[in-house]
């Protein structure tokens, strides 16, 4: 990689859930350090993000007959195939997060998974526990990794960020039987298979 952040911090947990994906879209793909990342002969990747000037730089730096980039709207576009892994990285938090799921899961084929890197603010004791416990690990690692956020990139952010028990609200009626984890460097993690809702049914 050729920067780190709190979010590139997960690429390496991301690609150990999509080590048997072959068609792989990244939600909000910023300037496609995610799909360069994840990028070999096995997959086909596809990002797609609505700022042009990611998009374009994206393109410039990962070439491939296996990447395809989208500068569109996400719940507006309309994909030509299914997907084995739909990937949000600090970006769900930048749509409606139910509508988000709810397309991800029509454009999943029937063993697919979800994975949701996100942000959202704490909205109960144990959160605030939590949140407080993360800090100081937290600013030493990113002092040591010279950090270089999304800010300085050029990636647009968004710190309008849901309440936590929003979230678990959304999860547990969109992604059934998905268990939120949490991550160091204040995010949640979620890892969701559609055989998940089929077992169920």
């Amino acid at each position: 990689m050729k920067y780190w952040n709190h979010n590139t911090a997960y690429y390496k947990w991301i690609k150990k859930q999509v080590v048997q994906c072959s068609q792989i879209l990244d939600v909000g793909c910023g300037d496609g350090s995610l799909i360069g990342f994840l990028g070999d002969c096995n997959k086909h990747l596809t990002g797609i993000d609505s700022y042009e000037p990611c998009i374009k730089k994206a393109k410039s730096q990962f070439q491939s007959e296996r990447c395809d980039f989208y500068c569109d709207d996400f719940l507006e576009h309309s994909f030509d195939c299914k997907f084995d892994a739909i990937i949000f990285v600090a970006s769900i938090h930048h749509m409606d997060m139910r509508k988000a799921l709810e397309k991800a899961k029509s454009l999943l084929v029937e063993n697919g998974i979800i994975l949701v890197v996100g942000l959202g603010k704490p909205s109960s004791f144990l959160d605030y526990i939590i949140e407080g416990l993360r800090v100081i690990p937290s600013f030493i690692i990113s002092k040591c990794k010279e950090m270089h956020s999304c800010e300085d990139e050029n990636i647009p952010v968004s710190y309008e960020l849901p309440a936590m028990n929003e979230i678990r609200k959304i999860k547990n009626e969109a992604l059934v039987g998905a268990k939120i984890r949490y991550g160091l460097f204040y995010r949640y993690l979620i890892k969701w298979e559609k055989s998940n809702l089929i077992n169920r049914n």
